[in-house]
């Protein structure tokens, strides 16, 4: 046998298998780090609407223990042989002596107490009663309003250049 003689080597070399695993490498450490940074943006999602949902349940609970007040209030009014207009004065007058912060509101031939239970400082939870007879069997009150709303007014502000015709 002769040393001369070459032999067939594939296509490729080692250095070309080494490149590629280095390439591999590279690709797997990409994808570990865009993934990390997905897990860590949603993480911080998740915990900012957590804080958003505790703060909205907390404001409810006040909001409603605030309910349950105006309802001990009013059902500690003698209603027998009154007319509504008596019931709604003695009502009114137990309800404004719980706290402050209620807000009576005449529209028309409905009475409505209002008020707000602060959620965060840009939000209000905003809460609307109608009272009602008692002697229709209604009941004391009608929720009409439970709502979020925004604190502070939105401004428009000078609009970007993007596309300006002249």
């Amino acid at each position: 046998m002769s040393r001369g003689r070459e032999k067939n080597y594939p296509g490729y070399q080692v250095g070309t298998s080494f490149l590629l695993v280095i390439f591999v490498v590279m690709c797997l450490v990409l994808l570990g780090v865009l993934s990390l940074s997905g897990a860590l943006r949603d993480k911080g999602y998740g915990d900012r609407m957590a804080e958003k949902t505790s703060l909205y349940y907390t404001a409810v609970s006040e909001a409603q223990h605030k309910l349950g007040e105006i309802d001990g209030a009013i059902d500690g009014i003698e209603r027998q042989g009154k007319a509504y207009e008596e019931f709604l004065d003695e009502a009114l007058e137990a309800v404004v002596g719980t706290d402050g912060g209620i807000t009576v509101i005449q529209s028309g031939d409905a009475t409505v107490l209002a008020y707000e239970t602060a959620i965060s400082e840009s939000q209000n939870l905003c809460v609307e009663l109608e009272i009602l007879d008692p002697e229709k069997g209604e009941g004391n009150y009608k929720i009409v309003k439970w709502q979020e709303a925004s604190v502070s007014v939105w401004k428009e502000e000078e609009p970007l250049p993007v596309l300006l015709f002249e």
